[in-house]
């Protein structure tokens, strides 16, 4: 079974002794590694131990700062929140994987570990698949972009362009759908055929089969046949052209 490394965000000594206790009874499943009083006070913790699981008291200060992890990219933990029933919607609210109620039962938590457990797995098994179809796509004309509940099945000719949004790609198919992948758009640019697509800005990869002319007033814009006007980089610009006369 998977260990899972735990971090409390809790002052209650009692509950960190409990804890502490329910490891040394599970050794194989569970080890509290570390704790912290509040949210704003773990922040620092959590970058140097990076738990698998936060067990985090559903106190209204937490819940008002639980947004901090997020924006500090501190949250590939998962969550369970402890606290009372009034709690418990909130939690969920915030995606928790489960809710415990005070006092903490031991066969309840071992439930909320097992919980956490399959997520993890799954969420391994997932990633693997996308690894895996995402280096074999070289002889085809198809890709994939994998989420938790669905594989897409995309064929190259479909797509228009991809945007960068952050460590995502947007990716603009012909029939007007737009698809979110967790790949970031240099690796597309790797796995597309360089015959038909060409990055002619840092944020954007074109698929040149479907545009339909070039406009150069204000610079280079790409009209594309669902309408779009997508801009070339001034340091693109020469590249561009020379890979249209080449075609």
């Amino acid at each position: 079974m998977l260990l899972i490394h735990a971090f409390l965000i809790d002052d209650d000594l009692d509950l960190i002794h409990k804890l502490e206790t329910y490891g040394k009874k599970n050794p194989s499943i569970f080890s509290l590694i570390g704790a912290a009083k509040s949210v704003a006070e773990s922040q620092h913790d959590l970058r140097q131990l990076q738990p698998d699981l936060l067990l985090i008291k559903a106190t209204k200060e937490n819940l008002k700062h639980f947004d901090s992890l997020q924006k500090n990219d501190l949250l590939d933990a998962k969550c369970i929140f402890i606290g009372t029933k009034e709690a418990a919607y909130q939690a969920f609210k915030l995606q928790a994987i489960d809710f415990l109620l005070l006092p903490i039962n031991d066969d309840e938590l071992t439930a909320a570990l097992l919980k956490v457990q399959h997520t993890i797995e799954r969420e391994v098994a997932f990633e693997q698949v996308k690894n895996q179809a995402f280096l074999s796509q070289a002889n085809k004309d198809f890709f994939v972009v994998s989420s938790i509940d669905k594989i897409e099945i995309i064929k190259f000719t479909e797509v228009l362009y991809c945007k960068a949004d952050g460590k995502y790609t947007e990716i603009f198919l012909q029939n007007g759908t737009k698809i979110v992948s967790s790949k970031n758009i240099g690796e597309y640019q790797q796995l597309f055929p360089p015959h038909h697509f060409f990055r002619i800005h840092n944020s954007t990869l074109i698929n040149v089969n479907h545009i339909v002319r070039i406009n150069k007033k204000d610079g280079l814009y790409c009209e594309l046949n669902n309408g779009h006007d997508l801009p070339v980089a001034k340091r693109k610009e020469r590249d561009f052209l020379l890979y249209l006369r080449e075609k």
